[in-house]
């Protein structure tokens, strides 16, 4: 559901001066740490992930941590801005590859084995992994996902009520079922691989998005969640953004007139600040007591 990113070299190191710079940083406040990166590596059922971990420079463990999600036929570079945004303002960020989310996975799995029930698997061993790692507060972990990876995020929150201190979900594609549904019209009767969009996708891929319904999922959880869709998205009708807003029990929409099925420039900028001040509002009220105590 995501446009395909294709960034040579020159371009991914343009992107990154652009967004390091003092123009198009001004979303990020003037005392920004400074960010080091980590390679991290972990592993579901014999089959490898990889990850990319961003961590302030000056702080005190233990640290709150954002997980970001990507979309289908993603991967982890472009949440790579939104994290570097989070790590500037003091939280750990990790981006990551799901098993056969796109061709250019840098992890294992092809993307006729992926379905949204093996990503959230896989999401679910990342939360596992960073849950047990003492130098994150297992009481601030927040998921953040554009597309699918929205959907994902919003179905492992549902899933794990009780362990996401909120999600930030962007252009989710809640509308991912219903574009199943119309593609199968026999539950018994499934291709071996279907297009959707501009990627092929497994048997699986379909079987399992028939075996529930994402809106029941949203209804479980129960903490706040920050989304933010485009009216000019092309993928997504912003129907199905509302229609989760109205499902879920602490929910805010924000909608961005103009904005596409990915976000840039100001629009980008503007959804980082208004995500890592949503992240501080609810850190603030989770306490410190109950931090110093992570």
């Amino acid at each position: 559901m995501d446009k395909k990113l294709f960034l040579q070299p020159f371009v991914l190191f343009v992107l990154l001066m652009i967004f390091s710079s003092p123009i198009a940083g001004a979303s990020a406040p003037e005392n920004a740490s400074s960010v080091i990166t980590e390679n991290r590596w972990l592993e579901r059922d014999g089959q490898k992930i990889y990850g990319k971990l961003f961590l302030p420079e000056e702080t005190d463990a233990p640290l709150p941590l954002v997980i970001l999600s990507h979309g289908l036929g993603s991967d982890h570079r472009i949440m790579e801005p939104y994290a570097e945004s989070f790590a500037e303002n003091g939280f750990a960020a990790f981006v990551f590859d799901y098993i056969g989310g796109s061709e250019e996975s840098m992890s294992d799995g092809n993307m006729t084995g992926m379905s949204v029930l093996t990503e959230a698997e896989d999401l679910s061993c990342i939360l596992e992994s960073f849950r047990s790692d003492s130098r994150f507060s297992e009481d601030e972990i927040f998921l953040f996902g554009g597309s699918q990876g929205g959907f994902i995020s919003a179905y492992a929150a549902g899933k794990h009520p009780d362990e996401i201190a909120g999600l930030v979900l962007l252009y989710p594609a809640f509308n991912l079922q219903d574009i199943c549904r119309k593609l199968v019209s026999d539950a018994d009767e499934i291709p071996d691989s279907v297009v959707i969009g501009e990627h092929t996708v497994g048997s699986l891929y379909i079987r399992d998005m028939l075996t529930f319904d994402i809106y029941e999922v949203l209804r479980q959880y129960p903490g706040p969640v920050l989304l933010f869709h485009g009216t000019a998205d092309p993928y997504v009708p912003l129907e199905y953004t509302q229609r989760a807003g109205q499902v879920l029990a602490d929910a805010r929409v924000v909608i961005i007139e103009g904005a596409e099925h990915g976000f840039d420039g100001e629009d980008r900028n503007r959804v980082e600040r208004e995500a890592v001040a949503f992240v501080q509002e609810i850190i603030m009220e989770i306490g410190p007591d109950v931090r110093a105590a992570a």
